[in-house]
């Protein structure tokens, strides 16, 4: 009983250690030196929202374009050359999907993004990458939009705050009892907590998961669980 009491104690001293070291090193892969502003390649002029997407940066802390939770968002792309296809993504944690993909014609086209149809499963922050081609040319445009609403009514949000709480109840519960495999079970863990994390901080508009910001929430975690594995398995009784 007192060998576990002294562990308890000691988890309540390391625990907010180890999470402050590891929320500083989220906190410096985030603020690590991005990509210049300029968010188009190409060519090309282009908007969402009626903002010029050249003026708009799309890091991980990047500004991002304000839209309402129902709104129908306007992308356009010019070109002083005519334009034969173009193709209209949604990101989110470097994985995309295609929301327009259609020739035309002439040297602009615009078409509108319904954020009410994807909305519904999360809110928060995503990136809005537009790509036309012409003949012997490519431009891509890309800007982050702050979708607005509630993430507590959202299924991303339920589901980020669902890892969040079984990956710091499960570190938490390996640091105390330290049982079998206590670092491959806390780092298993530490990666729901993390996964967890990174989900409410997009929903929350803090910051957008780039594959960076992705992998540093997911190893962050994962370093955090063997960190208190290690805590852990070393507290156990050796028979």
């Amino acid at each position: 009983m007192q060998r576990r009491s002294e562990r308890c104690t000691s988890v309540s001293v390391l625990l907010p250690t180890a999470l402050a070291v590891a929320a500083l090193a989220v906190a410096a892969g985030l603020v690590a030196p991005q990509a210049a502003l300029a968010e188009i390649e190409g060519p090309c002029q282009g908007t969402v929202a009626g903002q010029n997407v050249a003026t708009h940066d799309t890091s991980a802390t990047g500004e991002p374009i304000k839209v309402r939770e129902k709104a129908r968002i306007p992308v356009t792309m010019s070109s002083a050359r005519p334009i034969t296809s173009l193709t209209v993504e949604l990101e989110f944690g470097g994985l995309g999907w295609t929301v327009h993909d259609e020739p035309t014609e002439g040297t602009s086209w615009a078409r509108t993004v319904d954020v009410g149809d994807y909305s519904k499963y999360g809110v928060g922050l995503y990136k809005v990458v537009a790509t036309s081609s012409g003949q012997g040319f490519s431009c891509t445009g890309a800007t982050l939009v702050e979708v607005d609403g509630s993430p507590l009514s959202t299924v991303a949000g339920l589901v980020g705050i669902g890892l969040a709480v079984v990956g710091g109840l499960g570190v938490l519960w390996v640091a105390i009892r330290g049982p079998g495999g206590a670092p491959v079970v806390g780092m298993i863990l530490g990666v729901v907590l993390g996964a967890g994390v990174g989900v409410l901080l997009q929903q929350f508009s803090i910051v957008y998961p780039t594959m960076i910001a992705a992998l540093i929430a997911l190893g962050g975690g994962a370093a955090l669980g063997l960190l208190m594995g290690l805590f852990g398995q070393r507290g156990r009784p050796r028979y």
